[in-house]
């Protein structure tokens, strides 16, 4: 019996990020706009990152076989959104931060209102992207990818977390792990539920599968809130690239405001279990997403 080949996750990761960043690089260079406009954009988008995002989306996809030449656009406008996100979070009016990966955020680095409209250009530009006639798939199903896009970042997703998250400041919010779980799978988990359901999407996965796919993106998407929480408490400034102890001293709701470290760390385990169980129902060789779970629990930046 052959013994299973260890798979080099760091390789994978590496090797994914090294090929989108080639690409989102040379799109941002290509793109008409004022130089500091683009500055602010290229800055926001290449400064670092891992790019989890679409090495979730390229490890889907490679189950379904589908090329890296059509799932780099949905990649991309993926990585695009989420960096549009990390301008505003750092804002003063919202969670007031001047570091992001170990550099100075956007609107430190340039200004408020640059930090803004690079941000909002950032996001429309993901949807040029999605939308783009050299994406060549379906049309029914760029429709279908645009409108769950759409849902996982807008009003019923992303920025509708951001928004909860603000309101839960207030000392006279009552937060419970309902209303936190609404908020973590709205900022966090629908983006992340997106990037797998991009694969299935692609690929032709039955509604069976795209259902699991959905289902476990928002228990990972959790996990990584977890993980997030747990790392502003608990993690070092040098790794994390972001000043720590900002969740107390905003009174965020985090796991940990609402039960603790303890029971933080309990539910990691637990979703992390959850995850690798949902994973088994497509039957399929998921062992680089399976081994991501574990990176992502165990992360320190």
């Amino acid at each position: 019996m052959k013994e299973k080949k260890k798979i080099d996750l760091n390789l994978k990761i590496n090797k994914q990020k090294r090929l989108i960043e080639k690409e989102l690089k040379k799109t941002l260079v290509n793109i008409s706009a004022p130089k500091d406009l683009k500055s602010v954009m290229s800055y926001a988008v290449l400064n670092g990152g891992k790019r989890i995002r679409p090495f979730i989306v390229s490890e889907v996809s490679k189950l379904y076989k589908v090329n890296y030449s059509t799932y780099k656009y949905p990649s991309m406008a993926i990585e695009m959104a989420h960096c549009f996100s990390l301008i505003y979070d750092d804002l003063p009016c919202m969670d007031d931060d001047d570091l992001r990966r170990g550099k100075p955020s956007v609107h430190i680095k340039f200004n408020e209102a640059n930090a803004l409209l690079g941000g909002a250009s950032l996001l429309i530009f993901a949807y040029n992207t999605l939308s783009s006639k050299k994406f060549i798939i379906d049309k029914k199903k760029k429709l279908l990818l645009l409108e769950s896009f759409s849902n996982s970042i807008g009003h019923e997703g992303m920025l509708a977390g951001q928004f909860l998250d603000l309101e839960a400041e207030n000392p006279k919010f009552k937060i419970n792990l309902k209303k936190l779980s609404e908020i973590q799978e709205k900022k966090t988990a629908l983006l992340i539920a997106f990037c797998c359901y991009v694969g299935g999407i692609l690929g032709n996965a039955t509604k069976k599968e795209l259902a699991i796919l959905f289902d476990f993106g928002l228990i990972l998407g959790k996990i990584f809130q977890i993980t997030d929480d747990l790392l502003d408490k608990e993690g070092n400034q040098k790794l994390t690239g972001k000043k720590i102890n900002k969740d107390e001293t905003l009174n965020k709701a985090t796991i940990i405001r609402v039960k603790g470290i303890n029971f933080a760390k309990k539910e990691l385990k637990k979703n992390s279990s959850d995850a690798k169980n949902k994973l088994s129902y497509l039957n399929k060789n998921t062992e680089v997403l399976s081994q991501l779970i574990d990176y992502i629990c165990s992360r320190t930046s």
